[in-house]
């Protein structure tokens, strides 16, 4: 699919636009429980073509790269007294049609797979973009990316700003 929209050589940087920013909290849309418990993730095919392309930095809108349900909000964050994960759970069941078409689709080895599986290929993503990625400009066009993330010691993960930069420069 993404290949039909736009041109991913060897060892680009990959933005894809899902329109799910909008759900954030300063979107047009803003839900803040649709934005984190229901967002969209790719399949797991997505793993090896990324490395096959060599891409090794991808970012999407959405608040992970990820599914919900391959994640803690999917699987065990908030069992109890919230009981968010059982509200993803049930909502993915209905979409999906039943519990056991939501474990094929979402195995045990798929928890976390765009983090699990591409991180130890250095492979990083950029997570919750949003600002103007939606802008004609930008849509299936080769860019100059810059991402500058905002430096602490120790970290390993951290707010950072994403810039396309078009025209000259950018192509």
């Amino acid at each position: 699919m993404i290949v039909s929209k736009v041109e991913v050589r060897k060892g680009d940087i990959l933005i894809l636009h899902t329109g799910w920013h909008r759900y954030a909290q300063f979107g047009e849309e803003a839900d803040e429980e649709r934005y984190i418990r229901m967002h969209p993730g790719p399949h797991r095919d997505l793993v090896p073509w990324l490395l096959e392309k060599e891409i090794k930095i991808w970012g999407l809108d959405p608040v992970s790269t990820d599914h919900p349900m391959n994640l803690p909000i999917g699987r065990f964050l908030g069992k109890g007294q919230f009981g968010q994960c059982d509200r993803v759970r049930v909502k993915a069941e209905q979409i999906f049609g039943g519990a056991e078409e939501v474990d094929r689709l979402f195995p045990e080895e798929d928890y976390q797979i765009t983090h699990n599986a591409l991180f130890p290929h250095n492979c990083i993503h950029i997570e919750n973009m949003g600002g103007e990625i939606a802008a004609p400009e930008l849509q299936n066009q080769r860019l100059t990316i810059g991402c500058f993330p905002w430096k602490f010691k120790g970290g390993e993960a951290a707010f950072a700003r994403t810039v396309a930069f078009v025209g000259e420069f950018g192509n």
